[in-house]
């Protein structure tokens, strides 16, 4: 583990001069003082990288001070991804130090997501640049355990007009929630892209977004896969959507059994 260690600092040191790295990913699993200083100078001292990926395998491999300080000195991220562990309650801090980020455009939450208190703090700085965010969380672990924040997260991004990217991913979705997405859609005159898969929507959920999707000029990407929809009434629905929408190019319905009930899959294809 202490060559280990050594090795990791040894790269971070090698990043940190570079100035033709754009791109870095990487997996943190029982690391150090030592590493975690060397992450944090990175993060201040890069000259280049644009693309950050932490996957963090370990609750207590977050050393959430290191990561704090070096994204509040950070200057060249445009888009950071952050895959949390099972356990992982850090979340909020590392999320407030990024609401004054220059130029950081594009945020990924992956993993064992639990609490998104901090975002709505982003997202509402008249100084972020967020026009993407995508909310991706551990396939075993969704169902199981309440995603915290989000409504204040959803009454945010509806005060982003600026937003082109959506993705939340293996939550379960309410008609509350479904209801707040609603108005997000509508105050969105820039989102071209929508990830809604595995959120358990129903009838009651898609019926909910219906009236925004019908009217929407700027989605080109839709994607309500694995989403229990396999009703006639889900089926009207869509085939409302595709008649009226003119701006989608992209449509994925995968995962929804639409197969098992009479009718269903005509009326989409009528759509």
């Amino acid at each position: 583990l202490q060559h280990r260690e050594e090795i990791l600092c040894c790269f971070l040191r090698a990043f940190q001069e570079s100035t033709s790295l754009k791109e870095l990913y990487i997996i943190f699993s029982l690391n150090g003082e030592p590493s975690n200083l060397a992450l944090e100078n990175m993060l201040t001292h890069t000259q280049s990288l644009r693309s950050l990926s932490l996957i963090y395998q370990n609750e207590e491999d977050i050393d959430v001070a290191a990561v704090r300080s070096g994204l509040k000195k950070n200057t060249t991220l445009r888009e950071l991804t952050l895959v949390f562990p099972q356990g992982a309650t850090a979340v909020s801090p590392i999320l407030t130090n990024l609401r004054d980020h220059p130029h950081l455009r594009r945020l990924c939450l992956h993993g064992f997501v639990v609490d998104l208190t901090g975002l709505e703090t982003v997202l509402l700085s008249e100084n972020s640049k967020i026009t993407e965010l995508e909310i991706h969380r551990s396939e075993s672990f969704w169902c199981l355990h309440p995603l915290r924040g989000l409504p204040r997260v959803l009454e945010a991004l509806a005060r982003r007009p600026t937003l082109t990217k959506l993705g939340l991913r293996k939550y379960a979705l309410g008609r509350d929630e479904a209801r707040q997405l609603k108005t997000v859609l509508r105050n969105t005159p820039s989102l071209q892209s929508l990830d809604l898969a595995r959120n358990v929507l129903g009838s009651a959920g898609l019926a909910e977004l219906a009236p925004a999707l019908y009217h929407n000029t700027s989605i080109k990407e839709l994607d309500l896969s694995d989403n229990n929809l396999n009703k006639k009434k889900s089926a009207r629905l869509l085939r409302g959507i595709l008649l009226h929408n003119k701006t989608l190019t992209t449509l994925v319905l995968s995962a929804n059994p639409f197969g098992h009930t009479t009718g269903a899959v005509e009326r989409i294809a009528d759509g």
